[in-house]
């Protein structure tokens, strides 16, 4: 909308100044002083119309860089393509349930906090639909003491990718190096990146010392082993 009414009040203001100069024009009776009038006017089209084509520029720069980085993220292959090294899996149980398989890997095997990127891969052994996989999610967050305005902003952003998921399907996340990062189901891309700061929060409900579940957080880290 900027641009637009920038560019808008840049149209207003060369046809304001042309109305203006032909005004001046017409009370000259020399030509030699028109020649100099149709001159001021060609001089103000031509900056009004760079002054334009900059703002135009700008706005097009900005969206091109948005999607570049969607692109960067959906291009880039998954792990396997032997990139990323499992560092350790584990299994989420519930009661008598396993509800699925998960993966931690990076490039060299090995977890640091912080060191990207890594890939979290999840694999369901049942039915969930979306909205439970959102709510298990937000309890998660509140037992972690995740902000209630962090929460709002993330639940925001998985409600509009998480699909249904069934047996055998995958839910990966993979993060850059920049911080931003992507689901994937199934290893296709979903429509939307994942900002920065996201990945922190959501990784933490597996990796932080504070989960609420401490033994699939060893399983995940190479600590303890998995037969899965």
């Amino acid at each position: 909308m900027r641009v637009i009414s920038v560019v808008g009040w840049h149209c207003f203001s060369a046809a304001k100044n042309i109305i203006w100069a032909w005004a001046i024009l017409l009370m000259f009776a020399s030509s030699a002083q028109a020649k100099i009038v149709q001159q001021l006017i060609d001089e103000s089209l031509q900056i009004n119309a760079s002054s334009t084509d900059t703002e135009a520029q700008a706005a097009h720069s900005t969206k091109t860089d948005a999607q570049d980085i969607l692109s960067q993220i959906n291009l880039t292959p998954l792990h396997k393509s032997d990139d990323f090294k499992e560092v350790g899996r584990g299994e989420m149980q519930w009661w008598w349930f396993s509800l699925y398989r998960a993966k931690l890997l990076t490039l060299d095997g090995n977890y640091s906090q912080g060191e990207l990127p890594l890939v979290l891969d999840i694999e369901y052994y049942q039915e969930i639909p979306s909205e439970r996989l959102v709510e298990a999610t937000l309890d998660q967050w509140q037992h972690l003491g995740l902000s209630k305005q962090r929460q709002q902003k993330w639940l925001a952003e998985i409600k509009a990718v998480w699909p249904d998921v069934v047996e055998g399907d995958k839910l990966t996340l993979r993060v850059l190096d920049s911080g931003v990062s992507q689901f994937y189901f199934n290893d296709e891309p979903l429509a939307k990146a994942m900002p920065k700061g996201f990945s922190d929060d959501f990784l933490a409900i597996w990796l932080s010392e504070q989960t609420s579940r401490p033994e699939l957080r060893k399983q995940l880290l190479g600590e303890l082993g998995c037969d899965c």
